[in-house]
């Protein structure tokens, strides 16, 4: 008797673990359904990857606009570079390269690296071309031909 008293129980025991499975399941589908919901009405989209990742699918604003992706560049130590090395080696990989260059920008790119520019950033390329130029030249890009040149700036006046 003991024997059947306790296959009764264990049978007891496994057809309410059944049910509260069923009652669990049945109790997330809709949690699930408005998660869902909610986001496909927002103006960003979402893919999802794994049970509790949600990935944007829009483009980052540095793959929109180039000249903000943001930069860690180490200028190796062995060689000293000019400043215009040193923009080009900041360039690679961007998608930019550096203009002809004029007589004026000739002063500039000609220039030796000093020894705070050996390490820039984390920072927009933008904000390390600028660095690397100095505050008496004007950063101008051509986002068509994706080339990057500098002006002198107009002297300020007392």
């Amino acid at each position: 008797m003991n024997r059947v008293s306790l296959i009764v129980i264990a049978a007891l025991t496994c057809a309410s673990c059944t049910s509260s499975l069923k009652h669990t399941q049945e109790a997330t589908e809709p949690t699930t359904a408005k998660r869902t919901e909610g986001i496909a009405n927002d103006s960003v989209r979402y893919v999802e990857q794994g049970r509790y990742t949600l990935l944007s699918v829009e483009p980052r604003p540095e793959q929109i606009d180039l000249l903000k992706q943001i930069i860690d560049i180490r200028i190796p130590t062995g060689h000293t570079p000019a400043v215009r090395g040193a923009m080009l080696h900041v360039l690679q990989r961007t998608g930019y390269s550096l203009c002809a260059g004029s007589a004026s920008q000739a002063a500039l790119f000609s220039r030796p690296l000093p020894a705070a520019h050996y390490n820039l950033g984390p920072m927009p390329l933008s904000s390390a071309l600028q660095v690397l130029a100095g505050p008496s030249w004007n950063l101008l890009h051509d986002d068509v031909q994706r080339t990057v040149c500098f002006e002198l700036r107009e002297a300020k006046q007392p």
